[in-house]
């Protein structure tokens, strides 16, 4: 006897790989991603780094007085 199953894994494993890709292609289309990323035309705290700066992140160098 084999067991009748109501749902096929490739079917089920199908819709939920559909519904990533939506959900990943209306992420990546967002403002939101956009501005995060710094392509939304503001200042992000990747486009303010100082270029003369010591740390990598934009950190001033100590004063040496």
């Amino acid at each position: 006897m084999t067991i009748q199953r109501d749902y096929s894994r490739i079917r089920v494993l199908a819709v939920l790989l559909g519904l990533l890709v939506l959900i990943l292609a209306d992420h990546f289309n967002s403002a939101t991603f956009a501005l995060n990323s710094g392509q939304g035309g503001v200042a992000t705290s990747y486009s303010q780094l100082d270029s003369g700066a010591c740390a990598p992140c934009g950190a001033p160098c100590p004063s040496e007085d």
